[in-house]
């Protein structure tokens, strides 16, 4: 059990359980002590509590946020800081399993996403990121673990999560250079290469495109078990054929992947509306969807 349940952050919200757990954060679902609704509470792990660069993180990733309202990012409510004076970052509550495990389960039966589905998660997200990216914000980690299917009566509802790792225009980079973050399966060709000169909004593009392959394909565009390997396939090979594993896409599909996953981001499509659009145009041959996740009709 972790040491931080029970603690009272901002003399206001009361940690109950740990419901999440990265790379240098915990994520707590709180009780208000004021008679709000529960919330999620995220705090940096103790090793990193201390450490300037990410509490300057959380305080950036709560300014993007903030940014973002009216979107489909996840809502923010404030700042507050914990009995040891960790910053926290204090947030909506979800309830759903995000994109990775609706993947994983679609693919255990054996099945692949329905594009209509596909349409219905991603809209609001390339919503999203065509505002951050409008505002200078660029995400850097987008991937179906950072993509939250709601549970409501709505037909989709979702949310963007986890800005951790965003950029702003203009701020003082905290990564340092040549330092790789994020999913590997899902990191632009030119993260791996190192060159912070051409890093932009092109990044999240190329994520975008890698999310889309594996939900109509089953699998990540480039995959092997050795790293080294797995980069130098996305760094170098030819971009493969998403229709080979579908062929019930239309051809053209295979020249959107070309494009939007293209290995030099001078290549790949300038704005994340116009990728969006353009595979819109592509799957409108489509009849209906050909599959659909686990208790949809």
């Amino acid at each position: 059990m972790s040491r931080r349940i029970g603690q009272v952050v901002s003399d206001r919200y009361v940690l109950a359980e740990l419901i999440g757990k990265g790379g240098h954060s915990e994520v707590y679902r709180a009780l208000d002590r004021q008679g709000g609704p529960n919330v999620a509470v995220k705090v940096l792990q103790d090793e990193f509590a201390g450490n300037e660069e990410y509490s300057v993180r959380l305080v950036r990733e709560h300014r993007v946020m903030t940014l973002l309202v009216g979107t489909s990012a996840v809502r923010v409510r404030g700042l507050a800081t914990s009995p040891d004076g960790a910053v926290c970052l204090v947030m909506e509550l979800l309830s759903g399993r995000d994109l990775d495990d609706d993947l994983a389960a679609i693919e255990a039966a054996g099945r692949r996403m329905s594009v209509r589905r596909l349409v219905d998660v991603l809209s609001p997200i390339v919503d999203t990121l065509e505002k951050a990216h409008g505002l200078g914000i660029i995400h850097r980690d987008i991937k179906p673990g950072n993509i939250y299917v709601l549970s409501s009566d709505t037909p989709v509802d979702v949310r963007l999560i986890d800005f951790g790792l965003a950029k702003i225009k203009n701020a003082r980079p905290l990564t340092r250079d040549g330092m790789i973050m994020g999913s590997p399966s899902y990191i632009a060709p030119e993260v791996w290469k190192g060159d912070g000169s051409i890093l932009d909004f092109r990044m999240d593009i190329y994520s975008l495109g890698a999310i889309v392959f594996r939900a109509l394909g089953g699998r990540v565009p480039f995959d092997s078990p050795n790293i080294r390997d797995k980069v130098k396939l996305i760094t170098t090979a030819p971009r493969p054929s998403l229709r080979a594993l579908r062929d019930d896409l239309p051809e053209g599909i295979d020249a959107w992947v070309e494009q939007v996953l293209a290995i030099d981001p001078d290549q790949r499509f300038r704005k994340v509306r116009a990728a969006f659009h353009a595979l819109l145009d592509c799957l409108d041959a489509v009849d209906g969807p050909t599959a659909s996740p686990p208790g949809e009709p």
